[in-house]
């Protein structure tokens, strides 16, 4: 027990003592001079503020920089960076920023970037260029939502052709800042073909503006994303068709929306209506963007055209019925069922083709007949030697063979048998020779006619104007003008059906359009079609027009009168 109290008392001591002497040193540390303690040890602290409250803003003080906001920060920095001079040095990575490049790239890239400010577009890689308009997107170098629109859209002008990659991307960003900062900016340049990697929203904008322009314009490509039958894999499409199906698929589609804008008053967008939707779009997509500045998405109200079922449906049903109506055309065995349309759409669909495949005849049949080619040299010599004989012929200098004069008087010998024999045969030759020469004459005169007959009708316009490019001028001189142009005339009216002479007739009275329309309504027609085939008529016979909008023209009012009395 005593041995317990013993090591108790031993163990208070001994703590007693080293705490005196943590006591003892605490002192002299203080007591020590600054500069020996900082000598003596090599000690880090952490300064406790004075002020024990948290006043730190974590998320603000700590708060994680992504590769986006470090790529604002430094084009904020550099944004008035210039370099006077700088030697090319390539660049090329995925998604490049400023600090993948060398000092050397970053060099150029300043001066290139003022050399586009400037509006020249020196030779450069793509990836300065991505650099570049990443900066647009963020509102660096420009102070006004316009101004950045535009000169984003001018860089892609000037690198588009050697970058084509460039379309699939700054379309869309275009896009993107129109819609971030309400612009009324219009769309890029039209697409025959609409790329596949384009948006849904794009997409849509540029069936819209299709749709609308007047006249409605589907290219081929565009129009079979619309379609719920596939043409391409047609077998008269395959084997013979290909060629006039595409050529004449957006013609008829064209005729019967301006057929319906004229008859029901709606066209094919306005007559379906397609519905509009709401769709979130994704800001600049596969660019290096913060999207604390403008937000993830959009929400972008969309005019859903592809995806409009009767419409779909109406341009089907247009297209099968077009197919079978050149199927007849060109002879092909089959057609197609289940083809529902309006008879009257039907009726002028019929009529354009046939129209269109009996003018393609005509033409090649002119393109069979053989060009006519006047040696220029040839025809000078021969209106020469023409005027040479008709100058002989006029002044009568044709040669005759003259007997030869005697040198003394000519006796006659009186022979009984004979009778006056010499005197006979000289008066029979001088009738001989006299016949002989008015004989030429005739055949010469002949001959100068059909010469001229010759070159009357083998010159024409086309040959007229190339001699007139030659220096050579042609005149040819016909009693029957006016006769020729009578003609002309009947043949004009001879293929005018008595529609197109009613809507003559109505023209020249002046009657209103409504009249003119229900001319063309009755016919089965549209007044503007039948217009354009009168004008075909007139200038395939007399070649001119014979209507200028919907007045005929002054020079021809007096001959249609007359050809319209008499009919």
């Amino acid at each position: 027990m005593n041995d317990r109290e013993d090591k108790r008392d031993t163990h208070i001591e001994n703590n007693k003592r080293w705490t005196e002497r943590d006591r003892q040193f605490t002192f002299a540390e203080i007591e020590l001079g600054e500069q020996e303690l900082q000598k003596e040890y090599s000690v880090s602290r952490v300064v406790m503020p004075a002020n024990l409250e948290r006043n730190l803003d974590w998320r603000q003080d700590f708060r994680y920089v992504s590769r986006e906001q470090q790529f604002v920060q430094k084009a904020r920095e550099l944004e008035r960076e210039t370099v006077e001079s700088a030697v090319f040095v390539p660049f090329q990575t995925y998604w490049p920023t400023y600090e993948q490049m060398q000092p050397g790239q970053l060099r150029w890239y300043l001066y290139w970037r003022e050399e586009v400010r400037s509006e020249r577009y020196p030779d450069t890689d793509l990836s300065y260029l991505f650099v570049y308009l990443y900066e647009l997107i963020h509102g660096i170098g420009w102070n006004v939502p316009t101004q950045g629109y535009a000169l984003m859209d001018r860089v892609w002008q000037a690198y588009r052709q050697r970058y084509p990659k460039l379309d699939v991307y700054v379309r869309e960003w275009l896009h993107d800042l129109a819609l971030v900062f309400e612009l009324d900016m219009p769309l890029t340049e039209p697409l025959q073909k609409l790329p596949r990697n384009m948006s849904p929203g794009l997409k849509e904008l540029e069936w819209r503006r299709r749709f609308t322009a007047d006249p409605l314009d589907l290219s081929w490509d565009m129009l079979l994303l619309l379609l719920d039958y596939d043409v391409e894999k047609s077998r008269f499409y395959m084997e013979q068709g290909r060629k006039d199906l595409r050529a004449y698929i957006p013609k008829v589609l064209v005729l019967v929306d301006g057929y319906l804008a004229k008859t029901k008053g709606t066209r094919l967008i306005e007559r379906f209506k397609p519905r509009e939707k709401k769709v979130n779009r994704f800001l600049f997509r596969s660019a290096i963007y913060d999207h604390e500045m403008y937000g993830r998405t959009i929400t972008v109200p969309t005019l859903s055209i592809s995806d409009d079922l009767p419409l779909r449906s109406y341009l089907t049903q247009l297209v099968r019925l077009t197919e079978n109506k050149l199927r007849e055309l060109m002879g092909f065995k089959g057609k197609l069922r289940g083809i529902s349309v309006e008879p009257e759409v039907e009726q002028l669909i019929t009529r354009f083709l046939q129209k269109e495949f009996k003018q393609r005849k005509e033409e090649e049949a002119k393109a069979r007949i053989p060009e006519v080619k006047i040696n220029s040299a040839k025809l000078r010599k021969l209106r020469q030697e023409s005027d040479e004989v008709r100058d002989m012929l006029l002044i009568g200098e044709l040669p005759t063979h003259k007997p030869k004069a005697s040198d003394g008087p000519q006796q006659a010998e009186l022979d009984f048998e004979q009778g006056w024999q010499v005197f006979e045969e000289q008066d029979l030759i001088g009738r001989e020779q006299e016949a002989s020469n008015e004989l030429m004459k005739e055949d010469l005169l002949k001959l100068e006619q059909q010469e001229y007959n010759d070159i009357s009708s083998e010159l024409s316009n086309p040959i007229q104007n190339m001699l007139d490019a030659t220096g050579q001028h042609v005149e040819v001189l016909t009693d029957d003008s006016v006769m020729e142009s009578r003609s002309e005339w009947q043949e004009i009216f001879v293929r005018l059906s008595e529609a197109h002479m009613n809507m003559l007739s109505a023209l020249l009275e002046g009657q209103s359009a409504a009249i003119r329309h229900g001319i063309a309504e009755q016919a089965g027609s549209m007044s503007e079609l039948m217009l354009d085939e009168i004008n075909e008529l007139s200038m395939e016979w007399i070649g001119d027009l014979l209507i200028d909008g919907d007045e005929i023209l002054e020079e021809y009012k007096t001959e249609l009168q007359h050809m319209l009395q008499g009919r």
